[in-house]
């Protein structure tokens, strides 16, 4: 997709959402510079999950799955 793509599709999105929280979240990405940096324990927690992951113990979401996800915890 390319860059005008994106930002029409972007625009979209938010003018048709109607949850606050979901709009909150898009302004804070955008105008309060989110610090998205794991801690050493979320680094362990994460590498200990990847590797349940691949041994097959893990459990996977396709994209489609993560997005509902996402949206169901921030209403």
């Amino acid at each position: 997709m390319k860059l005008n793509e994106l930002k029409v599709t972007l625009a979209k999105q938010i003018l048709e959402s109607e949850s606050e929280s979901e709009l909150r979240s898009v302004d804070m990405v955008l105008n309060q510079g989110i610090n998205f940096e794991l801690s050493d324990e979320q680094k362990e927690q994460l590498d200990a999950a990847h590797a349940r992951y691949l041994r097959g113990e893990g459990k996977s979401y396709t994209s489609a799955q993560m997005v509902r996800r996402v949206r169901k915890a921030v209403r």
